[in-house]
């Protein structure tokens, strides 16, 4: 007897060690479910959901209910609980819901997980941290079986923030640390822009889409805008590279043809759109430079649409174009030097955008807008960049106005609009900033002879510069030729005409003596004569002027010229420049250190964090760029060795509060630039 005891002892024991053994395994992840426990098979329709993340969504939870068909609702997570069971259970008649969690690799090759997946009717991808979904999940059975639900089961697959992000078969992964739209738009490549392309989530739909979240809690178009740029440049997409940003709260549920609709439960809850103006290519996307994707303002074109708790408005994402609803705005986001605007307007109408909108004639209170167009007439917009507040000119047929009363060092906006018996266009936008008295880069009123067959500019001389250009159209700009020239020292200028029979000419030579856009102050005009021979004037930069690169204007006309700027029948304008050098240009002091100025270039500006500085040096030199605010109090100092030729230094200032500020760099014991800069929030 005690025999047969302990044989079935044993046969217990190994009984209850086999079942350990199964019960370990079973549970090596976490899972939450209500509702049944029987797998069940449901007529589905597929469709992706994209939530932007806060606060979920119901009308997008419902639409994946209904496309469910009643049948298995999962959720997978790599962090978090089984909230979302009961909340979806409740939303409407669901089999089951599960979450699933999945916070390795190694639980990503569960088989019972990937079943569980394959199995489901509606599929989930909670919030969280994306970079944990794309690490954890890609190549894995995991992966397989979200592709297998979208591609061959056809079941709606949504998410929301982290979930939602991922899957875009362009994705941003967040690996290192998560972009702000500051940072993208001030360097493209900052080592955060981490984009993967094409190898996790294979949802057609989204073939060259790269998604984004919480659009409005932080603004997020900026990254969005850069990561866009990217897929063009360097990521395969091209001139296909399209975008989906959504609000907090709101939801993009897209059905098995290709119809977005956008969810919101309140005003004023948006989803973007953005795709290329196959015109409109980004000029500068480079590693360590802020982008500009701007052309004339044309920019990324993009529709917002309004969500509401029907899903009114539609897109129709086969051709990016056809709405269907009222609450689509039409409009472009514009960055330049790593500042964006957006500018909305109606659907488009067919009446042009104005194009080739200038500024020029850039003061401390005035400049001066051209553009072309072929419009009934014109409306202006402008204001201070930090003003929500526009100005609105009265509509105009002329393609140029001045903007008067502005404040000096200041960035404004301009908006253009052209106005048909149509409708209006979309805004030609640009940005510029008023001079505060001292040097810089400036911009220039235009000037061109209408007709320079019967008069032009043949030929000019002074210093280095020996230019035979002959005929130009009315207009040549040979700013880039550059002479040097000392104060005080009379320099020959020689002027040669060009002419098809002898005319009358009047010749007239500008120089921008204070470097602040404008040929109008006092002693800028220095020559003016009639005369059709070849003229050789002494020019004398007086000690007043500023050093550096100065904008010299020659102009020749039949009879007359009236201006600087502006357009003029018979004759021709050239631009040129001349380095100026000798005395001592005019600046207030810091804390009594005597400035003087030299070629050294600061931009953008204003900044947001990234203040950049291009200098030449003859030999190695100390530089030392000093930060003080508006009470000349020093903030900060950065000490760099200058190399032989050019150098660029980037200076952060993401530490310092919006505003305006001073810089003073110093070569050695002397300071050889002192300029004005802002920060921007």
């Amino acid at each position: 007897m005690k025999n047969i005891y302990n044989i079935k002892k044993n046969y217990l024991n190994i009984v209850l060690f086999l079942f350990t053994i199964n019960f370990a395994y079973s549970q090596t992840y976490t899972s939450w479910i209500t509702g049944s426990t029987s797998d069940v098979n449901t007529t589905t329709t597929g469709g992706t959901c994209l939530m932007g993340g806060g606060t979920d969504n119901d009308d997008a939870i419902k639409w994946m209910i209904q496309k469910s068909g009643g049948g298995d609702f999962v959720v997978i997570r790599s962090a978090g609980t089984g909230a979302y069971n009961d909340y979806i259970y409740g939303l409407g008649t669901v089999n089951s819901v599960e979450t699933i969690l999945i916070d390795t690799r190694a639980k990503a090759s569960i088989a019972e997980i990937a079943t569980k997946i394959r199995n489901a009717e509606a599929l989930f991808i909670a919030g969280g941290d994306q970079a944990t979904y794309v690490s954890y999940w890609k190549d894995t059975p995991v992966e397989d079986a979200i592709n297998y639900l979208i591609n061959t089961k056809k079941v709606p697959v949504g998410g929301t923030s982290a979930g939602c992000a991922i899957q875009g078969k362009y994705y941003y992964s967040a690996a290192n640390a998560s972009v702000t739209s500051a940072q993208a738009l001030a360097n493209p490549y900052n080592s955060d822009m981490t984009i993967g392309a094409n190898d996790f989530l294979n949802n057609p739909i989204l073939a060259n889409v790269i998604t984004d979240t919480h659009y409005n809690n932080p603004d997020r178009r900026g990254r969005q805008t850069a990561f866009i740029a990217r897929m063009w440049k360097d990521l395969g997409a091209g001139l296909n590279a399209k975008g989906i940003g959504v609000y907090e709260k709101t939801a993009v549920c897209i059905d098995q043809n290709g119809i977005a609709k956008v969810f919101a439960p309140a005003t004023s809850n948006y989803a973007y759109f953005y795709q290329f103006d196959t015109s409109s290519l980004p000029e500068t996307v480079t590693s360590g430079s802020a982008l500009t994707w701007n052309n004339s303002g044309k920019g990324v074109k993009i529709i917002k649409i309004e969500g509401d708790s029907t899903g009114s408005t539609t897109l129709n994402l086969n051709d990016w174009t056809t709405v269907s609803g009222s609450k689509a705005s039409y409009g472009v986001i514009k960055v330049v030097n790593g500042t964006l605007t957006e500018t909305l307007g109606t659907a488009p109408s067919g009446c042009p955008t104005p194009a080739n909108l200038t500024v020029g004639n850039i003061t401390t209170n005035y400049a001066i807008l051209n553009w072309t167009g072929t419009a009934t007439n014109y409306t202006v917009k402008y204001k201070a960049n930090s003003s929500s507040t526009w100005t609105t000119l009265s509509a105009t047929t002329a393609t140029s106005v001045n903007l008067t009363s502005l404040n000096a060092n200041t960035v404004y906006n301009v908006e253009v609009y052209g106005n048909c018996t149509s409708g209006s266009s979309l805004a030609a936008t640009i940005n510029f900033t008023t001079t505060s008295g001292g040097g810089g880069t400036v911009t220039y009123c235009s000037s061109a002879g209408s007709d320079a067959s019967r008069e032009w500019i043949k030929k000019v001389a002074i210093g280095s510069i020996s230019n035979l250009s002959n005929s130009n159209g009315g207009y040549a700009d040979f700013s880039s030729q550059v002479a040097g020239i000392t104060k005080g020292t009379a320099t020959t200028l020689t002027l040669t005409p060009g002419f098809s029979a002898t005319r009358k000419l009047y010749w007239k030579v500008f120089i921008d003596l204070n470097n602040n856009g404008a040929f109008t102050d006092s002693g800028e005009e220095v020559y003016s004569i009639f005369s059709s021979s070849t003229l050789t004037p002494q020019i004398t930069i007086p000690a007043s002027a500023v050093n550096g690169n100065i904008r010299m204007r020659i102009i020749v006309s039949y009879n007359s010229i009236t201006s600087s700027c502006g357009t003029y029948t018979y004759g021709e304008t050239e631009d040129y420049t001349l380095n100026v050098s000798g005395g001592t240009a005019k600046f207030k002091e810091i804390k009594n250190i005597e400035v003087t100025n030299s070629p050294i270039v600061i931009y953008p500006n204003p900044t947001v964090d990234i203040l950049k500085i291009d200098f030449a040096v003859a030999e190695k030199e100390d530089i030392q760029v000093s930060i003080y605010d508006l009470n000349a109090s020093l903030l900060k100092t950065i000490n760099v060795k200058g190399n032989p030729g050019e150098n660029s230094l980037d200076v952060n200032v993401s530490d310092l509060k919006a505003g305006q500020y001073l810089l003073s760099i110093r070569k050695g014991d002397q300071v050889v630039k002192r300029s004005k800069f802002i920060i921007s929030n």
